[in-house]
C-alpha cells in the first residue's frame, strides 16, 4: 500500500500498489479526525481490519516506524 493524497483533495488515502489490485485505480479513504498528516503505527495496526484490509491478518505485515507525510 502507499499513502497518497485522495484523489479529491480530501486527505489522506492507501492505494494498493503491490499484488492481485496492484494498478487498479481504487483507493481507501482514511478517516480525518484520525489520520490528518500522519499514520501512527499503532493506529494502523488497531485500524486495520476497519480501514485497510478486512480479510488480511495485521499480524502477518511489517511496520517499520511511524509514518508520516512529510517523510514520503
Amino acid at each position: 500500500m502507499m499513502v497518497s493524497e485522495a484523489p479529491n483533495g480530501s486527505g489522506l488515502c492507501l492505494i494498493t500498489i503491490t499484488g492481485y489490485k496492484a494498478g487498479i485505480n481504487c483507493y481507501q479513504k482514511l478517516p480525518e479526525p484520525e489520520v490528518n498528516l500522519e499514520i501512527p503505527a499503532d493506529w494502523l495496526i488497531q485500524n486495520w481490519k476497519r480501514w485497510v484490509w478486512p480479510e488480511g491478518n495485521v499480524n502477518d505485515v511489517l511496520i517499520h516506524e511511524v509514518l508520516q507525510v512529510n517523510d514520503l
